[in-house]
């Protein structure tokens, strides 16, 4: 990013792409702004009257801009961005750290329903699976969603995520036909300056017929660190380029730096660059380009020309839709615990597309209450009671909020109350046999009466983080899981096991300390190892008895003839 003097000539192209206000009167659009948009040299909010604060609505109000009214009426990166939006008559709003990302949630003041169209500047912070969810239900639903990203390597607050990588995530589970370049990959941090090879499409609502003007071959868009776009047309037939890089092929599938896609009946818009939507108007030792300000480049008419085709102006949305979905079939329950029961069904079908599936549930299986909404075809439905059967049926949604006939029946009867789960350090390796380090190993066992997702939990030794858990990752009752330095070094036959996500454990053989941590960063389980459970070649320390969170630990001769049992237990048993 770099820092420029404004452009005055460019407040007058702005004042002469005003239009009446009521064109846009009540559409609103919110500034997505909790997600670390202030990081280090960030700045990508409409105001900030507090260093590193965004707030609601911002100040002052911008009831009072008018059509001279200049970008610094605001203070964040995003302010000429703002103010030209409301001087078309829409109105703006930030989500504020401390906000949520909630879809359909009438306790949420600013719920997504609330909006017609969501901006996403750069991201810093990954988005949780409900805020993903939220996000992809509002454009199903008929709103828009404007991606932001940058070039690899932006992880402005050093959490090992940057904003293409983040924004790829946010794309798991839909088919929007659109993905960043990451770092390692070809054309994922470029300066192209000016580009302008545009679609051949002349009803292009971005840059041929937008709401605001045409474009024009020459200026387009000022890309000073950006990130290119690849398209997946099988995926989504409706994903399309509207701008490529200079070198890029304009129709092709690669290197694409402005790209839309539609879902249901809503829209989304992507650039692989925030320094068009930025200004310079900003303190607090923030340092950001003056893209939307230069008067060398069309990054505000292309901006805007991108919100208002969000919003629902020109074609290439998605459609009206009366047919409800085929009802969803196969339903099966399967009771887990005392207080869970776990459901999956067959998908359903439809012309344009399923959004979301309701689930019913019922005690007496005569009268039937809706309790959760989901996107995939399966759902745990927690909180239950002990020795209780469950009835349950399920419907489909569309985007048009067409709802199919239900399901069959399915029921279930939760077992009596059982133990919560507890996970143990049970059995470690940290003297390889040999030089062969990919062999040292943590065994983990869940020693509780119920199972556990432990995914995202992580081991350590007394220097550094060694593994992280894979989402989804779940630990059945009495049962182990084996985590070694390196795929490599796993035994045949060793079940349940996995190497090291980080390629090495790292195990000090005069002695470490090894820690487990959930997802959350506290401690479950920590062990000491002492020299004297470590200085024996290719034998391991072992709970003594074997599997009892009380038990001491000894080394494994001492409670098996076998140097070490990764994966059983200490008797060469199954757990």
């Amino acid at each position: 990013m770099r820092k420029l003097l404004r452009s005055l000539c460019f407040a007058l192209s702005v004042m002469g792409l005003m239009e009446p206000a009521s064109a846009w009167a009540q559409t609103k659009v919110l500034f997505e702004a909790m997600h670390a948009q202030t990081a280090g040299n960030a700045d990508w909010v409409l105001d900030e009257d507090s260093c590193g604060t965004a707030q609601r609505y911002p100040t002052p109000a911008q009831s009072g801009i008018t059509a001279t009214t200049p970008e610094t009426y605001w203070g964040g990166a995003y302010s000429s961005f703002g103010v030209a939006l409301v001087k078309k008559g829409f109105s703006v709003e930030s989500l504020p750290g401390g906000g949520r990302i909630t879809y359909g949630d009438t306790s949420n003041a600013q719920d997504l329903k609330n909006y017609k169209v969501l901006i996403l500047p750069e991201p810093n912070i990954r988005y949780t699976t409900a805020e993903r969810t939220a996000i992809q239900a509002f454009v199903k639903n008929g709103g828009g969603v404007f991606l932001i990203s940058d070039h690899g390597n932006s992880d402005r607050n050093n959490d090992g995520w940057d904003s293409p990588e983040i924004l790829n995530e946010l794309m798991t589970g839909v088919s929007w036909g659109l993905r960043f370049q990451v770092m390692g990959e070809s054309d994922n941090w470029f300066n192209d300056n000016p580009d302008s090879r545009y679609t051949t499409d002349t009803t292009s609502p971005i840059v041929h017929a937008g709401a605001y003007g045409k474009a024009t071959v020459g200026k387009g868009l000022g890309l000073f660190g950006s990130t290119s776009i690849t398209l997946n047309p099988s995926a989504n037939p409706n994903a399309k380029g509207h701008v490529w890089m200079t070198t890029g092929t304009a129709g092709s599938n690669s290197r694409v730096t402005f790209a839309t896609s539609t879902d249901g009946t809503g829209r989304i818009a992507a650039i692989g660059d925030s320094s068009p939507s930025e200004d310079a108007t900003n303190g607090c030792g923030h340092t950001t380009h003056n893209g939307w300000n230069e008067s060398l480049y069309d990054n505000a008419l292309i901006h805007l020309n991108a919100v208002a085709w969000l919003a629902g102006a020109g074609g290439g949305g998605g459609t009206s839709d009366t047919t409800p979905p085929t009802a969803p079939s196969g339903l099966s329950a399967s009771a887990v615990s005392s207080s869970q029961v776990n459901l999956s069904w067959t998908a359903s079908t439809d012309n344009v597309g399923v959004a979301s599936y309701n689930v019913y549930r019922s005690t007496d299986n005569a009268s039937f209450s809706a309790v959760a909404s989901v996107s995939g075809t399966s759902h745990s439905d927690t909180g239950r009671t002990a020795s209780t059967t469950y009835y349950y049926r399920v419907s489909a949604d569309d985007a048009a909020n067409n709802e199919s006939a239900v399901s069959n029946t399915a029921s279930a009867t939760t077992p009596a109350t059982t133990s919560a789960a507890r996970v143990i350090l049970n059995e470690l390796l940290v003297n390889e046999p040999g030089s062969d380090v990919t062999k040292e190993f943590v065994e983990l066992v869940n020693v509780g009466g119920t199972s556990i997702d432990i995914g995202g939990w992580s081991i350590w030794d007394s220097t550094a983080k060694r593994h992280t858990f894979a989402t989804g990752t779940v630990l059945g009752a009495g049962k182990a899981i084996v985590v070694f330095g390196s795929t490599s070094g796993i035994p045949a036959g060793t079940p349940n096991a996995v190497g090291a996500s980080t390629g090495t454990l790292g195990l000090g053989n005069s002695g470490d300390t090894v820690t487990v941590k959930n997802a959350g960063s506290a401690n479950v389980d920590s062990l000491v190892v002492s020299s004297t459970l470590a200085g024996t070649d290719g034998v391991s320390a072992n709970r003594s008895p074997d599997a009892s969170a009380t038990g001491s630990f000894v080394l494994h001769t001492s409670v098996s003839t076998a140097g070490s049992s990764p994966g059983t237990r200490a008797n060469g048993s199954a757990f």
